[in-house]
């Protein structure tokens, strides 16, 4: 059996595990995620090291495609996850954080200013 038959035969047991990875990751929190991106660490090293030739197929090529379209969707849906639940939690967004962090330095610099002035007018 090819590389590529492969392949195809595991493509929907890949797309299983990496939604059940997703679940994992929801009901377990970051500690799982680390877990999983060090175990496709080491997966991805050691298939490396394997000298294995695979001809240029363009179903391969296909299939890898999907794979980072299907691996884009579930970062994104994770990513809407996280957001959301920062949210209901009431942890702001980056954005947010970055305007209150400008409002705090004008903040400071008009106060170390006026304390300034007072110094001055002593």
């Amino acid at each position: 059996m090819s590389k590529t038959d492969d392949i195809k035969r595991n493509s929907n047991k890949i797309w299983l595990a990496g939604l059940g990875a997703y679940s994992m990751i929801q009901e377990q929190g970051s500690e799982a995620f680390e877990e999983l991106v060090g175990k496709g660490q080491v997966f991805e090293r050691i298939n490396h090291t394997k000298d294995i030739e695979v001809a240029p197929d363009s179903r391969l090529d296909e299939l890898k495609v999907r794979a980072n379209q299907t691996m884009d969707r579930i970062e994104r849906a994770f990513d809407m996850r996280v957001s959301s639940t920062l949210g209901r939690l009431g942890i702001s967004r980056r954005s947010d954080l970055d305007l209150l962090n400008e409002k705090i330095d004008r903040l400071a610099a008009a106060l170390d200013k006026i304390c300034d002035e007072l110094n001055h007018d002593d």
